[in-house]
């Protein structure tokens, strides 16, 4: 009888570890799939405040400050890094989700594509600023 106990009380030491480990398996598997839907949750819950945020990764431009001066100065846009070169699928599809919701909110909200035009403003002030440099 005392033998079957403590094999009792193993096997249920046992299944209880390996019952966290799958728990905690498929706690970082439903997190990594649920990255686009949080994205665009915390969006709309900044938007919800007012919080107007582009999240941005990877290797910027060379015209990236002037990009990021543009809507933060024009238009109250502020830009998050949130990676740099090296990101996952889930941070891509996290911040490519967020910056949806948020770039169709701003567009309404001012009533053009003021991410196209920043960047286009954001190039030609850059441009301009490098022919300058480069008489000098």
């Amino acid at each position: 009888m005392y033998q079957f106990i403590r094999n009792h009380r193993r096997l249920a030491a046992l299944l209880t570890v390996a019952s966290a480990i799958v728990a905690v398996v498929a706690g970082f598997w439903g997190w990594e799939l649920s990255a686009q839907m949080r994205g665009q949750v915390v969006a709309r819950l900044d938007l919800a405040r007012g919080h107007y945020e582009v999240l941005s990764y990877g290797l910027p431009v060379v015209w990236h400050s002037e990009y990021t001066r543009t809507l933060r100065e024009h238009y109250g846009i502020e830009e998050r890094l949130v990676a740099g070169c090296v990101v996952t699928k889930a941070l891509v599809a996290y911040a490519d989700a967020y910056n949806e919701v948020i770039f169709t909110a701003a567009n309404q909200k001012f009533g053009r594509d003021v991410f196209r035009e920043s960047v286009t403003d954001a190039i030609k002030s850059w441009k301009t600023r490098k022919a300058i440099v480069g008489r000098q």
